[in-house]
């Protein structure tokens, strides 16, 4: 199989903005790119009623996925705004792991790649004792960890990259979010320790754009962020079969 898995520190770090930028860069690549969000809360009702996810919706406008796929690029989409076992409990749903894992089957079966995002963090519980690690380890996809610039970030690597490697799961990277290219001794400082400490390498450092949002999923955008801030090389390879 081949793809990549994009998890992060935290939620609200930006997985969704990096995981949209990287499908958008491949797709002008010239290569066959799905994106998914497995399970996804905190869902809204569109125009005709139906409960959609927003991180969704990004990341089908910057892979240009047809609305028809989108039960198979999130197929499971809860209203209340919290971790997905909670959220699932207090709406009465019960969440098909087996369902999940079907819609990711048939993506990677018609498409080149298949971009996963997760929700929340590496621990955070999908469904009673499964979590979004067990997830990954089911996807069998190597992960990006998409981490905040800013204080705290260190810690929060590296406990994430700690976990992933007692899990034995496969991290191949970090890439650093809403990053301020005029640079701070903070900043650097934390990439610095991230690599020394995490021993992963830093595979680019993206910056805050307000105008790259859920309800704009500016497709031409992303692929100019994508291509100039991460490196896309890298990231390609790391994807499997793609054009670098």
């Amino acid at each position: 199989m081949t793809g990549l898995f994009i998890t992060a520190t935290d939620t609200e770090v930006g997985k969704t903005v990096i995981t949209g930028a990287i499908a958008a860069a491949l797709y002008a690549r010239g290569v066959k790119v799905a994106v998914m969000k497995p399970v996804a809360s905190g869902g809204i009702y569109n125009n005709h009623g139906r409960l959609i996810s927003e991180d969704a919706d990004f990341l089908m406008k910057a892979a240009l996925i047809p609305e028809e796929q989108r039960s198979l690029v999130n197929p499971v989409c809860l209203e209340p705004a919290l971790t997905p076992a909670v959220a699932a409990q207090v709406s009465g749903v019960v969440i098909d792991v087996a369902q999940v894992l079907s819609a990711y089957r048939t993506l990677a079966a018609a498409y080149d790649v298949v971009l996963v995002e997760g929700v929340g963090g590496i621990t955070a519980p999908i469904w009673e004792n499964y979590l979004v690690a067990d997830l990954m380890r089911d996807l069998g996809l190597p992960a990006l960890v998409v981490a905040r610039p800013d204080l705290g970030t260190i810690n929060h690597t590296v406990l994430t990259a700690a976990y992933a490697r007692e899990q034995q799961l496969p991290i191949a990277g970090v890439i650093m979010n809403k990053w301020d290219h005029k640079g701070s001794v903070l900043q650097t400082g934390n990439l610095y320790y991230i690599e020394r400490l995490t021993q992963l390498s830093v595979l680019g450092k993206f910056p805050y754009d307000p105008a790259v949002t859920a309800q704009a999923g500016l497709h031409a955008t992303l692929v100019y962020l994508a291509e100039k801030y991460l490196d896309m090389r890298t990231i390609a390879a790391l994807a499997g079969g793609v054009k670098q």
